[in-house]
């Protein structure tokens, strides 16, 4: 998988988190939840945040 081999996805794993797998960065999208009828299940940790958002910045520049 590209996107994983190049550094665009940040684990979840170890995260703390009853959601598994990996945040793709290189793929940013607005989703508009009650539009959608979605629910916040949980909340991801600030590190795994502010991982996600220094490689989105890093492809961004």
């Amino acid at each position: 998988n590209f996107a994983r081999a190049a550094g665009f996805t940040v684990p979840l794993d170890g995260a703390g988190t009853k959601t598994t797998g990996v945040i793709r960065c290189d793929q940013p999208r607005t989703i508009d939840i009650g539009a959608r009828n979605g629910k916040q299940l949980e909340r991801i940790p600030d590190a795994v945040v502010n991982e996600v958002l220094a490689r989105l910045e890093a492809i961004l520049s």
